[in-house]
């Protein structure tokens, strides 16, 4: 992870997404994923190199996959009571109804 490179700087210019592809030609290194960063009151720009993401699809990946999409099925078997009753018991707890029944279906 790099800083914004000085091209960018020297332009004023502030990018936070992919810029360019990968594997073209880049005489001026601007080509790369840029993201901010904001913490305390400031703001950081970064620059990555493209990668490739990965996806093995192992057996306990594959599992895992199964069971939270079961557990998206049976919070749209659900009725609108049901789902209510779950928002009432994520109340404080910071997250929704949704994710607290997902979050019970998937550990227990």
């Amino acid at each position: 992870m790099a800083l914004v490179t000085w091209p960018m700087k020297l332009l004023g210019v502030r990018i936070q997404k992919k810029f360019g592809k990968p594997g073209t030609e880049d005489p001026l290194e601007i080509k790369g994923i840029y993201r901010v960063w904001r913490r305390w009151g400031f703001t950081q720009n970064f620059k990555e190199k493209f990668y490739v993401p990965t996806n093995p699809q192992t057996e306990p990946q594959q599992a895992n996959r199964q069971k939270f999409a079961n557990a998206v099925l049976a919070w749209q078997g659900l009725t609108q009571e049901q789902k209510n009753q779950y928002n009432k018991l994520a109340t404080g707890r910071h997250m929704s109804g949704y994710n607290l029944f997902i979050h019970w279906f998937m550990y227990g």
